[in-house]
């Protein structure tokens, strides 16, 4: 099996505790009132989640701001440098709570499972955990198969064809995914450059690359998420996905904001969110997410824990640029 790779050289463990909020930290919680939280989950899951938090602690109010992933770094350190401290709680894909953790944007906040957690998708810092993961797979729409007398592609291999050529759909802000079949492929830069080279569509957002797949603007993309593709599809939409070998897998972490000005409910909310309970309800009724609890059961349509799969890091600060502008200048996107 494939391990999966980290840039990071070690993974903090700690003791496992007992479930619930340390001693007095809820009735310190419930004495703010609120707790702000900054998240670029998608609409629905973020309310939906934020209900059951407050299922479970009805006197803290969480007041979200959901945003799109790119938006998050830029608000986040134009806020701190004008001295405007907003947020709580932060959340959102690993290359943009990298960013914030190099801008010092981040306080420590060490979950105390942190064993509890696949390897890896906790910050060996103590900035950041993973709050679900993402999987990366390749989706088509039968329909548009069957009309183009195409047959399921069964590798990203296929999506090279010459009867793929102006069928296959791409994210432009899909990263992640771009970094991942580098490191995952012996030969990732050819086979970027090649399915660049059959004309493939442009669309913004992964959940865009899923609604576009069902309208038939393209038969097939490589860059929708798992827990998307497997939505549509269960919900009778013209959607099909299998997995890559190995998957490619991205982290969605959560962290307590730099100078809180609710810490003790930003602790609370993240302490929910990270729990076993926590946790349960985003895999089973969130939105389908995957979490890297290994005490948590997550969805077998999405996520197989046998399977080899790569989780693809963010890259740091000082070739975060260099990595857009590669993958920007292979599509031929337009910055």
């Amino acid at each position: 099996m494939l391990a999966s790779i980290r840039w990071s050289a070690a993974v903090l463990v700690l003791a496992a505790t007992a479930a619930g909020p340390a001693p007095g930290l809820q009735a310190a919680a419930e004495k703010e009132g609120s707790v702000v939280w900054y998240a670029t989950m998608n609409t629905k899951d973020l309310n939906d989640t934020v209900r059951a938090f407050n299922r479970r602690y009805p006197k803290v109010q969480v007041q979200t701001l959901r945003m799109g992933s790119a938006q998050l770094p830029a608000r986040v350190i134009t806020e701190q440098r004008g001295g405007k401290f907003n947020a709580d709680v932060l959340s959102g894909d690993e290359f943009q709570l990298s960013q914030l953790v190099s801008a010092g944007a981040l306080d420590r906040y060490r979950v105390a499972d942190a064993g509890r957690f696949l390897p890896f998708t906790t910050d060996a810092n103590g900035y950041w955990t993973s709050l679900y993961m993402n999987t990366t797979v390749i989706a088509w729409n039968p329909q548009r198969l069957k009309a183009d007398n195409l047959t399921s592609p069964r590798t990203l291999t296929d999506l090279l064809k010459p009867a793929w050529s102006g069928k296959v759909g791409i994210d432009t802000g899909a990263l992640n995914w771009y970094l991942g079949v580098l490191r995952a492929y012996r030969d990732g830069p050819d086979l970027v450059r090649r399915l660049a080279a059959n004309h493939p569509a442009f669309v913004a957002g992964h959940t865009e690359a899923v609604t576009q797949l069902e309208t038939g603007e393209f038969d097939a993309t490589p860059t929708a998420y798992g827990y998307l593709a497997e939505a549509e599809k269960a919900a009778g939409k013209p959607v099909d996905f299998i997995d890559t070998k190995p998957v490619l897998v991205t982290l969605n972490p959560a962290g307590l904001a730099k100078s809180a000005p609710h810490p003790n409910a930003a602790r609370l909310l993240l302490g929910w969110l990270l729990s076993r309970d926590g946790q349960q309800f985003l895999a089973a009724e969130g939105g389908g997410e995957i979490s890297s609890r290994t005490d948590v059961k997550n969805d077998s349509k999405i996520w197989n824990p046998k399977a080899s799969y790569l989780l693809v890091p963010a890259p740091d600060a000082t070739t975060y640029n260099a990595s857009v502008r590669s993958f920007r200048e292979v599509f031929g996107i337009a910055i």
